[in-house]
């Protein structure tokens, strides 16, 4: 998500940076509700939940600029993370 702060508004990069302290995957999602707590405007809380989605999907790849790709197949969903052109898969790393 650093690349991108430049392109970003002032309250967009408030966000990015307060996600980029978390790093303990296992505690994420409560720390974003800590942080979200006070949230009431619509378009705030869909910024802060598509950079939160981004973050986590940075944080169990490893790597930045990660896209996720959701099918189902046989009645079974199957999640895939791909890198921002969709031309390399990435894979979850193990926790």
């Amino acid at each position: 998500m650093k690349e991108r702060l430049e392109y970003m508004s002032k309250t967009e990069r408030k966000i990015a940076d307060k996600l980029n302290t978390l790093t303990n995957i296992a505690t994420f999602w409560n720390d974003v509700r800590k942080f979200t707590k006070s949230v009431h405007s619509d378009r705030a809380i869909e910024l802060w939940q598509a950079y939160s989605e981004i973050r986590f999907n940075e944080l169990i790849t490893g790597c930045e600029d990660v896209r996720i790709e959701i099918d189902t197949v046989n009645e079974k969903t199957i999640i895939r993370y791909y890198t921002y052109d969709f031309e390399t898969e990435v894979f979850p790393k193990e926790v």
